[in-house]
C-alpha cells in the first residue's frame, strides 16, 4: 500500500466501511461483521473520536484501515472459492505488518498473530498427504526403503492431524530415512539437507518443529509482549533481505533439489514470509535455544 494512494481515502465508521463493502458489490457485510474482523485482526480497533463537548462520536477507522479493508474485501472476492473464512486472509495483514511500518499497528498484528496461531496446522487429509511427502522427498536419502518412507510419511501425516505429533518416534523414523546405512556399533555419520555448509539434519529439524509449536502456544494465549514482535520483525527484516539477496545462490549449491527455491504465487511467497518471522521471533524469545539445549543434554523436548 503505497503512502501516495491513501491519501484519496479519509477516516471512517463502522457504518462507512459497511457502504465501501456494497460499492463494491460485496453482500452480507454488517457491523457486526467488522467488529470480527477487529477481533482476529483484520483490522485495527477504531479510534475514539470526539468532535463535540458533550457526547460522543462513533469511533474512526483511519484512512489506512478503511483502504485495507476495501483491499481485503475484493482480494475476496477476486477467490473462486465461495466461502472464504477470515483466518485465511490473516497472513495477507500479517505480511502487511512485516513489509510497512504505517498500515497494520501492532496491537492489531498481535491478534492477528494469535489467530494465525489457532488455526496453523490445521489441513484436509489431501494436504496433510502432500505435506508429509514434501517432507519425506528432502528427508530421504536415495537407499532409503519404501517401508522407511512410508513410516515418516504417516507418522507426519498424524501428527499434523491430532497436532501431538510422537516427537520420539518421529526423529527415530526420520533418521533412518536420512541414513539408512545405519548398522549396531557403528558411528551414526547424520546426512544433512539443504547447504554443505550449513547442513539441516534430523535434530534440527526436531528442534524447529517443537519450538515452533511452542510459541503457537504462548501466540494462542496472547503470551508475547509487543516489544517483542516489534524487534524480531526488526531482525526479520534484516535476515529476510539477506536470504533473498542469497536465494538465487544457495539453490544451486544446496544438496536438496527445490530446497532454497521460491514459491510459486503471490499467496505462497506470502505466507512463506509469514511462516519465516515466526521462526526469527522464536529465536528472538529464547526458545529455539531452550529447546536445542534440552535436545542437547538427552532430554527430549516435549
Amino acid at each position: 500500500m503505497e503512502e501516495t494512494q491513501v491519501e484519496e481515502w479519509g477516516p471512517g465508521t463502522a457504518d462507512d466501511l459497511v457502504r465501501d463493502a456494497e460499492a463494491l458489490g460485496v453482500e452480507q457485510v454488517s457491523a457486526r461483521m467488522i467488529t470480527d474482523w477487529v477481533e482476529v485482526g483484520l483490522l485495527a480497533a477504531p479510534e475514539f473520536h470526539k468532535s463535540t463537548q458533550h457526547g460522543r462520536d462513533p469511533s474512526m477507522f483511519p484512512a489506512v484501515q478503511r483502504r485495507l479493508f476495501s483491499e481485503l474485501l475484493q482480494a475476496r472476492k477476486r477467490s473462486p472459492l465461495k466461502r472464504i473464512p477470515h483466518h485465511t486472509m490473516i497472513p495477507v495483514v500479517l505480511f502487511v505488518w512485516l513489509t510497512n511500518d504505517t498500515v497494520v499497528p501492532v496491537a492489531q498484528a498481535r491478534r492477528a498473530l494469535r489467530t494465525y496461531a489457532q488455526t496453523t496446522g490445521k489441513t484436509n487429509r489431501a494436504r496433510r498427504q502432500e505435506n508429509a511427502r514434501r517432507i519425506v522427498e528432502q528427508f530421504a536419502h536415495p537407499s532409503a526403503t519404501y517401508q522407511q518412507r512410508r513410516t515418516v510419511q504417516l507418522l507426519i501425516e498424524e501428527g499434523e492431524r491430532t497436532r501431538k505429533p510422537d516427537w520420539e518416534k518421529l526423529h527415530s523414523a526420520l533418521t533412518a530415512l536420512c541414513s539408512p546405512w545405519r548398522t549396531a556399533g557403528v558411528p551414526l555419520l547424520e546426512r544433512g539437507i539443504g547447504r554443505p555448509d550449513m547442513p539441516l539434519t534430523v535434530s534440527d529439524s526436531i528442534v524447529i518443529k517443537v519450538a515452533a509449536q511452542q510459541l503457537t502456544a504462548r501466540l494462542r494465549a496472547e503470551q508475547v509482549r509487543e516489544e517483542d514482535l516489534l524487534e524480531a520483525r526488526r531482525v526479520h527484516r534484516i535476515d529476510w533481505a539477506q536470504y533473498e539477496a542469497a536465494r538465487s545462490r544457495q539453490q544451486p549449491e544446496g544438496t536438496t533439489p527445490g530446497f532454497f527455491a521460491a514459491p510459486e504465487g503471490m499467496e505462497a511467497r506470502v505466507r512463506e514470509q509469514v511462516h519465516a518471522y515466526t521462526g526469527t521471533l522464536a529465536g528472538v524469545l529464547g526458545i529455539i535455544a531452550e529447546v536445542a539445549i534440552g535436545a542437547r543434554v538427552g532430554r527430549h523436548p516435549s
